[in-house]
């Protein structure tokens, strides 16, 4: 991809992260970044964009940094959220980041808060984060806000920037809850429905698509228009019998098709009927009196079918009565 900037190793190529305790999702990279060899020439006057904020026209350090006031801040100082609640970074949305920022400027900024070893940590904007260190820019521009009172209060308001901007997805919902509620920022799944205003029904079904695969995780992922909750569950519940090849293989078919979930659960309820078997039979060609036909034996049922074609009325009524004297009436 040509895109005119000079890449930051981040992580191993940037590939999309997934950030959570979950045995089975492993954390691939790390957003952060350890400062190196931050000196004088990193806290010089700081731009401050007009009409945003207040601002202090002079040399300063983070921790001289005021609430309300929005600085340029070295990205070498910077933090991610600890409690971050997106939890799938693409590589196509870092790099149409960084893009949008090399050639269009920062017009959002992020929000953050001074922490305890003279940084910032971000509130949210983790997103422009990683597109500024892909892009190798030297700041990234972020409001100070009030340090947030919990490790709740951090994520609901992290959260409730991206649901503004319709930015949080079912899946980045299901592995940070799950996260969590390990991590007892949640005692429940009943408190973190009653906190984020959600139903108990709805949590139970998101937390669900946290037991998917990292390697599927990546690849819906990066078909944004299947992040939905009906899809994202009918791929679930596919996965839950199919397993990781052939849900890959589906997800695939999906983003190129344009197939509906309701196609997905017809695949997975087919997956599940298994392929039709169809009894077996022996089959005995006979004749009598001039009359052709075929005696049918099922052997897994217990089935015996028999038809003759051409028989004369009275063949017919003969070989009736016949049949009927070995089955008397009970």
């Amino acid at each position: 991809m040509a895109t005119g900037f000079k890449k930051r190793a981040v992580s191993d190529d940037r590939v999309a992260a997934v950030e959570s305790v979950s045995a089975n999702i492993p954390i691939v990279g790390d957003p952060r970044m350890t400062p190196s060899e931050i000196g004088p020439a990193d806290l010089r006057p700081l731009q401050i964009t007009p009409g945003v904020g207040s601002s202090q026209d002079r040399t300063a350090a983070p921790t001289d940094y005021q609430v309300g006031n929005v600085y340029d801040v070295p990205v070498g100082l910077i933090k991610s959220n600890p409690f971050n609640p997106r939890a799938v970074y693409t590589t196509t949305a870092v790099d149409n980041m960084a893009i949008s920022l090399s050639t269009s400027g920062q017009r959002i900024s992020a929000t953050g808060y001074i922490d305890d070893q003279a940084s910032i940590t971000l509130i949210e904007g983790e997103t422009r984060l990683r597109g500024a260190r892909a892009a190798g820019l030297a700041t990234l521009r972020i409001e100070i806000r009030p340090r947030p009172a919990s490790d709740r209060e951090l994520y609901e308001e992290a959260r409730a920037a991206n649901v503004e901007r319709r930015e949080q997805t079912p899946l980045d919902d299901a592995i940070k809850w799950k996260e969590l509620l390990a991590k007892k920022v949640y005692q429940t799944q009943a408190a973190l429905a009653k906190s984020l205003g959600l139903g108990e029904d709805h949590v139970s079904r998101t937390l669900s698509l946290a037991g998917l695969s990292n390697r599927v995780i990546h690849a819906v992922a990066e078909n944004p228009e299947l992040l939905n909750h009906k899809m994202l569950n009918a791929l679930r519940e596919f996965w839950d019998v199919e397993g990781d090849e052939a849900t890959l293989e589906l997800i695939l078919e999906v983003a190129k098709t344009g197939m509906g979930y309701r196609d997905v659960v017809a695949r997975r309820k087919a997956a599940v009927k298994g392929p039709v078997k169809r009894p077996r039979s022996t089959r005995e060609a006979l004749s009598f009196k001039g009359a052709k036909g075929e005696l049918k034996s099922f052997e897994e049922d217990g089935r015996i079918e028999l038809s003759l074609r051409g028989l004369s009325p009275e063949t017919a009524h003969e070989i009736t009565s016949k049949l009927m004297a070995l089955f008397p009436k009970e």
